[in-house]
Parts: structure tokens; sequence; C-alpha cells
């Protein structure tokens, strides 16, 4: 895909600050402070997380009421001309924050500015997500990484056959009022256009309305093992002190869903994960093998097959949902919902809208989140998209659009 062609440039320009932690033991490796202003129009509104819907799934309440595309996710009042890639929600509180990846800065006469592998904004407009301000790239033309390097990982960004990258497919997981977790995908490069991925870095995020301040910290790599599967890449959920972690099987052609479960007190002790045996419905210790097909202990086995989404729960829909798109380069969202984080799943998908696209015809790593604004309505009766828009290999961004509900 066009974003990953692109990717491979930040081996020359990655911009990063953070503060180099790296006591093995302390609470984080790496983290970095933005300011960041409370919007003034309006917050956007979230909800609590049950493990277990209380009577039936409201599954007629899928018909759309309204949609509004919103189009391109973008600072108004900054003069840089930005490429970013794959928006990815994250609500925090009462506001909504947008983390993208590859993300190139430039001035209006396309003079390069600076980029980094991953930046934040903050929504500004409750009504229009995709009205931000930019946190990590300034109006002065600083541009500074997200997710915090370490001071090794940082000398090492200038180098083409030794960089890291921190790329992310799913929306981040909402923990309390003021934090919220994120995995971020461990990217390693060996040539110019030639990495690999390693596994994960936790992300956590602590935002203080009060002060105007967002913190980012991160843990050690966590690396996948080639015969698991790469749980919390494709989507996470957060229920009563556990997370909820969701892969994907390559084996299957990405049909079949696995989950794991961990505490977040221990979530960096893979020792402490339990693994979800569809087949006697309860919790192993024991890590599937990953190198071959394990349908029967698949929790979601699907009758589309999976490329990005998010998962979380609906008060309007009494439900935890995924909401997905089928292929990566896809236009269409769709849903299937499950009382609890494991299931059951009724995987029959609900189509719910198709956005826009341009002259290839279709976007790609569509994710979703139910944030809201004002009092009216349920909690997932308003939903908001994103997705990068490709019109063709010159003509791509970041874009949002929202649903209600009938």
């Amino acid at each position: 895909m066009q974003f990953k062609l692109v990717a491979v440039l930040l081996s020359l320009l990655v911009v990063a600050t953070a503060i180099p932690l790296e006591k093995r033991g302390s609470k984080y490796l790496a983290q970095n402070s933005f300011a960041v202003k409370s919007p003034k129009d309006g917050k956007f509104k979230v909800n609590d997380v049950k493990y277990q819907a209380k009577g039936e799934v409201n599954k007629d309440r899928f018909k759309v009421k309204d949609h509004y595309p919103h189009n391109k996710i973008h600072d108004k009042k900054s003069h840089w001309h930005i490429n970013r890639d794959l928006p990815s929600p994250c609500s925090i509180g009462t506001q909504l924050f947008w983390f993208f990846d590859d993300s190139f800065v430039y001035a209006e006469d396309g003079k390069f500015v600076g980029a980094a592998s991953n930046s934040v904004a903050i929504a500004t407009d409750v009504n229009n997500p995709s009205d931000i301000t930019d946190v990590s790239i300034t109006l002065e033309g600083e541009v500074t990484v997200a997710i915090p390097w370490t001071q090794s990982e940082e000398e090492i960004q200038y180098d083409i056959t030794a960089r890291y990258a921190f790329w992310t497919y799913g929306s981040c997981i909402p923990i309390d009022w003021h934090h919220s977790w994120h995995f971020w995908t461990v990217v390693k490069f060996y040539a110019f256009e030639q990495y690999e991925t390693l596994g994960y870095t936790l992300a956590q995020y602590e935002y203080d309305e009060t002060k105007g301040s967002l913190a980012i910290s991160r843990q050690e790599f966590l690396y996948y093992d080639q015969t698991t599967y790469s749980y919390g890449a494709f989507a996470s959920v957060y229920v009563s002190g556990v997370l909820y972690l969701y892969a994907l099987d390559p084996n299957s052609e990405k049909y079949d869903v696995h989950v794991a479960s961990v505490p977040t007190a221990t979530a960096n002790d893979k020792s402490t994960w339990t693994y979800w045996q569809a087949s006697t419905q309860s919790w192993s210790t024991d890590a599937p093998n990953g190198s071959v097909r394990d349908e029967a202990n698949a929790a979601i086995v699907g009758k589309l097959p999976f490329s990005t989404g998010s998962v979380f729960w609906s008060d309007y829909h009494n439900a935890f949902l995924l909401v997905f798109f089928s292929d990566f380069a896809d236009s269409i969202f769709y849903a299937i919902t499950a009382p609890t984080p494991v299931g059951p799943w009724d995987t029959t998908p609900i189509e719910i809208v198709k956005t826009q696209s341009g002259a290839n015809g279709y976007n790609y790593g569509g994710q979703a989140t139910p944030v809201f604004y004002g009092a009216d309505g349920q909690i997932g009766q308003r939903l908001v998209l994103s997705y990068t828009y490709q019109d063709n290999s010159s003509n791509w961004f970041p874009a949002s659009d929202s649903v209600v509900f009938a």
C-alpha cells in the first residue's frame, strides 16, 4: 500500500524528543509530554464498559438515520501541508484524540519541514471530529514523534539499516477517565525498503484536562513468537481491570479471530496471559500454536475476512460490536455483535455504511469509536468512523465520518 512505501523515507527524517528512561523494572522506558488545550466548544461523551449484556442484543438498531462524511482530518489553523496516514481514534475522558502513523510536514512552497513515524492531535469540534488541533506538530514547525523513543532507539533513527518505527492498526483502549492504552506495532528496518514486524509496545496515555497536558509513556517491546498469534495487533477492549486482546489468524486467510486476556496490572508480563479456547469455552494458560489454523478455538470464525477494526461496548445495541473493514483496501464498514468480549459472536455481517472513495474505488485502515456529543441518545447510537482515503497513488489522507443509528 502507498503508506508503506512512503514510510520507508522516515529512515532519514524521523525527529523525536523523549525523556531517556531505560531503567529495567521502572514504570516505563520513555515518556513524552505535550501541552493540550481543552476544546471550548463542547466535549465528547464516553461510557463505562460492561462484561456481559443484560437481555437480548438489539440487532434491529443498525439502520443508519444520518451519515455525515467529515472528509479530511486536518488542522485548519495550521499553515503547514501535512501528509499523514492511518488515523486511530482515542477517547480519553471527555476528549477525542487522533493518533496517526507516518506524518510528513511541508511548507506551502513544498519545502520539507520534518517527519515522524507517528503523531497525535486532538479533535476540536465535537460536531466534526475531522477538525483537529495538532499536538505533536506545532505551528512553529516542530515535529515530535508521539510515541517516545528511548535514547538508544533515537540514536539509530538516521540509520536505514537499523532504525525502528511504531505503527498502529487499531483504536486505543479507554481505561478510566484520565487514561487510555494503545498497542503499537514495532517494525525493524534492515534496509531502505526491507523491514519486519518484531512485536508491539504498549503505550499509555494520561490526559489532565485541568492542567492541559497529555503524557505518553511506553513499555519495553513484547516480541511476537513466530508460533503464536499477534494478540492486540487487531483490536483490544478493557473491561473491569482486564484487557481482551484480539488477533487475526493469517492461516485462516483472516477469517478467524483469537482472544487473549490479561489483568492490566501485569499486561507486559506474558506469563500472566490466558487464551480463550472456544472448543471448551474456557481459558488456558497455554498459548495456541499460531503456525497452523485452529478454527475450533477461535472466538470468531467470520463469514467475511477481517482486515482492520475496533471492538467496543455499545449501550444502544446492548452488545459488544466489532466494526471492521473486510479487506485492507475497502470502503464498507461492517459490524458483528456479541454479548461478551469472547462471544458467542453472531458472525452474519451487518453493513453499516459505504464511505466515499476515490478513483481507485477503495479506502483502507477502517476503525470506529462510540463517542458522541451531548446528552441525547445512548453510547453506541453515534459512531465516529475513520480510515485513510485513497484517491490515487499521490492523493491520500486520513478522513472520518459519523453515523447515527435510528
